[in-house]
């Protein structure tokens, strides 16, 4: 079923794709340039102590080579903390130098903490990965999680494996996943939630995270201009949670357009981005 879904994904966004680069018939809809998307999401009652916290998510890599300009950016941006959120790597990858020299980049930058993707799933290297991760500073979340003290104030950072790890199935993991999350968290403290999918908003929310940061959905992979993002891998055509700040509860979702592609299809009008999130106390 799953493998259907990814075939019919694949021929749809080569179709999608090529289509949109014959419409725009220029180069420029293939946009190279990394940029900043920031966000405000606010803060939970009682943590007013970490109003004005930033959180940099780099998401969906995929071994591109981006280490210099995402430097410069992450520099700018000055973060607090720094959550990656899966596919790093691509699956056929065995060469990881690339992808540890810039996720060692980022733990010089700020605390750096990663839940794998689909990619590290399917990735048999994924084991040395991890442990070469850990290596170079970073905090490698597989199902479970780590307080962090910040300000005064707790941030407890929850990472979950891709549904797609689960030995039972998939629709196993999501009837699971509220569960998962709820044993994780932790009260008093800002729990944030680093897993893959976007498509799992509800779960999310039904698990009681603050804040979940995803990615995934490579921004619809196509961004048509006026019409929006036009495909991603769980929600089909035009799908409804590919960029920016969504809500289920009480609980928000950020969703990163990633950095690279892991495709052979050309991500269109939808550039690499770094996405930053300032925790705000309520009401300002």
């Amino acid at each position: 079923m799953r493998g259907g879904r990814e075939h019919a994904w694949k021929r749809a966004a080569l179709l999608l794709a090529a289509g949109a680069a014959a419409a725009g018939g220029c180069a420029w809809a293939v946009q190279g340039k990394l940029t900043t998307a920031w966000y405000e999401v606010p803060l939970p009652a009682g943590l007013e102590g970490l109003d004005g916290v930033k959180i940099a998510q780099i998401s969906d890599v995929h071994s591109a080579d981006l280490e210099r300009p995402l430097g410069a950016a992450l520099a700018a941006a000055a973060p607090d903390l720094i959550v990656m959120t899966g596919d790093l790597v691509n699956r056929e990858d065995r060469e990881l130098s690339r992808a540890l020299s810039l996720a060692r980049m980022a733990a010089e930058t700020a605390p750096a903490f990663f839940a794998p993707g689909n990619h590290e799933g399917d990735n048999p290297c994924w084991p040395e990965l991890r442990d070469r991760l850990e290596e170079a500073g970073v905090q490698v979340l597989e199902d479970r999680a780590v307080l962090w003290s910040l300000r005064g104030e707790g941030v407890n950072l929850m990472g979950l494996w891709d549904v797609t790890h689960d030995p039972l199935g998939w629709a196993h993991a999501q009837a699971a996943l509220p569960e998962r999350v709820r044993a994780l968290r932790r009260e008093g403290a800002l729990n944030v939630l680093l897993s893959h999918r976007p498509s799992l908003l509800e779960e999310y929310g039904a698990g009681g995270a603050d804040v979940v940061f995803c990615g995934h959905a490579h921004g619809g992979q196509v961004r048509l201009p006026l019409a929006g993002p036009v495909f991603a891998p769980d929600e089909g055509l035009f799908p409804k949670h590919t960029a920016g700040v969504y809500q289920a509860g009480e609980t928000r979702m950020v969703v990163s357009r990633g950095l690279g592609n892991g495709t052979p299809y050309p991500r269109l009008w939808n550039g690499p981005e770094l996405v930053v999130v300032t925790m705000k106390r309520a009401g300002t």
